[in-house]
Order: structure tokens, then sequence, then C-alpha cells
């Protein structure tokens, strides 16, 4: 299909003025939905299928909203409430992967964190903020 195509400048017009965003709220409400209609089918849950059904007719009820603002402010409170509970999870995730590439070592004198890359054998370290060296092992 051509960018110029008839199809799409009528989609263009279409969401012309309204909220077209796949936020974060979005986003949750489509993975809640996808889980809840694969455990329907699993375990013969028909009242789970209409859930999911429900949950993915607010999402894209939110999507080609035209109150713009409005969706922007409950998308913003939701996030208020669900950054908190995720934070701890990306932080651990974050840890985790910067200790498999690299050591940490603490400055003797000024207790600086220093990340050195693994697999260097012995180093020189050389403290960034007091300067001071020593030797280390990664």
């Amino acid at each position: 299909m051509r960018p110029n195509s008839k199809f799409i400048q009528r989609l263009q017009r279409f969401m012309l003025g309204r909220y077209g965003q796949n936020d974060t709220l979005n986003r949750w409400l489509n993975g809640l939905s996808l889980i809840l209609l694969i455990l329907s089918f699993w375990r013969s849950l028909h009242w789970l299928f209409w859930v999911a059904f429900v949950l993915l007719i607010i999402s894209y009820w939110r999507l080609f909203s035209r109150q713009i603002y409005r969706q922007v402010a409950i998308n913003r409170g939701f996030q208020r409430l669900w950054f908190p509970v995720i934070r701890p999870l990306t932080r651990s995730r974050y840890w985790v992967s910067q200790h498999r590439q690299y050591k940490f070592f603490r400055c003797a004198q000024c207790h600086q964190r220093i990340r050195i890359p693994r697999h260097h054998d012995h180093v020189r370290i050389t403290c960034p903020k007091c300067g001071h060296q020593f030797d280390a092992r990664t």
C-alpha cells in the first residue's frame, strides 16, 4: 500500500482530534485482556471472556476518544498507582543486568562506588572522586 493511498488519508482524517495513544493504561488493559482471554479458553470460563472483551472495549474507547486531556489525566492517575508497584521490579532487573557486565568496588578513602567491566583480570583502579589508586581483580 502506498503511503499516500486513499485509505491512509481517510484513516488520518478519522484520527484527527482523537487521543490515539497507546499509553501505559492502554498497554496494561490490552495485556490483561490477553491474559484473561487465554485463561478463559484454557479453563472454559466464559465470564472471563466477557471481562476481557469489556477491557478491550474500554481500551479502544480511550484510543478513539476526542477528550484528549481527560485521557491524559486518567493515564497519569494510573501511572501514579502503577509505577510504585513496578519500580522495585525494574530496579532489580537493572541491578541484575549491571552486575552481569560489571564488577563494583568501593574506594577505601572516600567510599565512592566504582564500576569496572568484568573479565579484565588484574586492574589498577583510580578513584574518579579522590584520586586514590588500588589494585583489584575483576
